[in-house]
């Protein structure tokens, strides 16, 4: 049994401008970015479920054994991974097998032994024996205080992030490394001493950092690794998002579902690449803005094809009022005029072809005295 697999819940691994979470390696940013898109619903059906692992978690702090504690912790537990494997970026955990350990790990003997690994770790005597004996312990330390934070990791960074995104997300808000840099520093304190409590929530406590240097995934590059493992979901989030921002990463929200999404550069993205739940179609959301854009160019008065028929209905109405044509061979003419203007929009063959032709006032008035006969 790996138990190296629940320390990897809360590690992330930088290099460039990108972050590994398991085995999906991302834009820096993405992982919290994902985080922000957690329904507040689902995050209050883990609330309850959140306080009973944490008297466990508290248990590590005071040494007393409560073994109804211990249990009610460990049925939280599974119901408590199901909720969590609803949403990204937990989808890429993998969760039946973290699941089948909880009724291992959640035990008075597994707290029990505590202690003892902790003295073996200190004394850097764990070996393959060692790590065997003291699984279902190791893996109790990596997942209860994960999973009594889960709730208060993920709302105390919507709290914080969501409106600081908001001011990113303004028109008039540049979206480049710079813009967002300034912005940061307008909104969170730029003086502070390390430990003097100020903004403790930016502070990043109980984080290991280690550096390695590996191939890229994508290209097979050398490239320097920073390797960070967290105590808690909260410290990784808030690190990957700060991670994003220095590297010109920043959240931008979905003008049709809402929803924040990464982006990378400088151009004015309006629609994330996901499907849109409300769709009933299940259209993804940049395909819908696609065709509301391609709508609203197509009724814009400035449109190439719409110019000619606005030119022809002008010429039509300022006939009607000289009496050189009759109202019924005008009213025929507008209509033939906007079934050609339809038609062109919706095929670009006609468009280009004979459309405008079709459209000067002699041709389209004898073609519609052709249609009254």
């Amino acid at each position: 049994m790996n138990t190296k697999k629940e320390a990897e819940i809360t590690t992330l691994i930088y290099a460039d401008d990108t972050v590994q979470y398991r085995d999906r390696v991302l834009p820096a940013g993405a992982i919290a970015c994902m985080a922000l898109n957690i329904p507040k619903e689902s995050l209050e059906e883990a609330l309850p479920l959140c306080k009973r692992v944490a008297a466990v978690n508290t248990m590590f702090h005071t040494g007393v054994v409560d073994k109804t504690a211990i249990s009610s912790a460990g049925l939280a537990a599974h119901p408590q991974l199901k909720l969590i494997a609803k949403h990204e970026p937990f989808t890429f955990l993998d969760m039946p097998e973290l699941d089948q350990r909880l009724d291992q790990a959640f035990t008075v003997d597994a707290f029990k032994k505590i202690r003892a690994f902790s003295n073996i770790v200190q004394n850097e005597k764990m070996n393959e024996e060692a790590k065997k004996k003291y699984i279902p312990t190791q893996v109790l330390l990596a997942l209860a205080p994960t999973m009594a934070n889960y709730y208060d990791a993920i709302t105390m960074l919507q709290a914080h992030i969501s409106p600081f995104a908001e001011k990113l997300d303004t028109e008039d808000q540049p979206r480049t490394k710079e813009a967002y840099l300034t912005q940061f520093s307008q909104s969170f304190p730029k003086n502070f001493l390390i430990g003097d409590g100020t903004d403790s929530w930016m502070s990043m406590a109980n984080v290991t950092v280690q550096y390695t240097a590996a191939p890229a995934p994508d290209n097979g590059h050398m490239q320097m690794q920073k390797h960070m493992h967290f105590l808690s979901f909260g410290g990784m989030l808030r690190a990957d998002f700060f991670e994003g921002l220095s590297v010109g990463h920043a959240l931008k929200r979905c003008a049709i579902c809402g929803r924040w999404f990464l982006t990378t550069d400088a151009r004015r993205t309006k629609y994330c690449g996901e499907i849109c739940v409300t769709d009933p179609k299940g259209r993804k959301c940049r395909v819908i803005g696609n065709m509301n854009g391609r709508d609203e160019r197509e009724k814009a008065a400035d449109h190439p094809l719409i110019i000619p028929y606005n030119r022809r209905m002008n010429t039509i109405d300022q006939c009607l009022r000289r009496g050189t044509l009759s109202k019924e061979l005008a009213d025929a003419m507008k209509k033939l005029a906007k079934d050609k203007k339809q038609r062109a929009l919706a095929d670009l063959d006609y468009a280009k072809g004979s459309y405008l032709k079709e459209m000067e006032q002699n041709a389209l008035k004898a073609e519609a005295q052709r249609l009254m006969t």
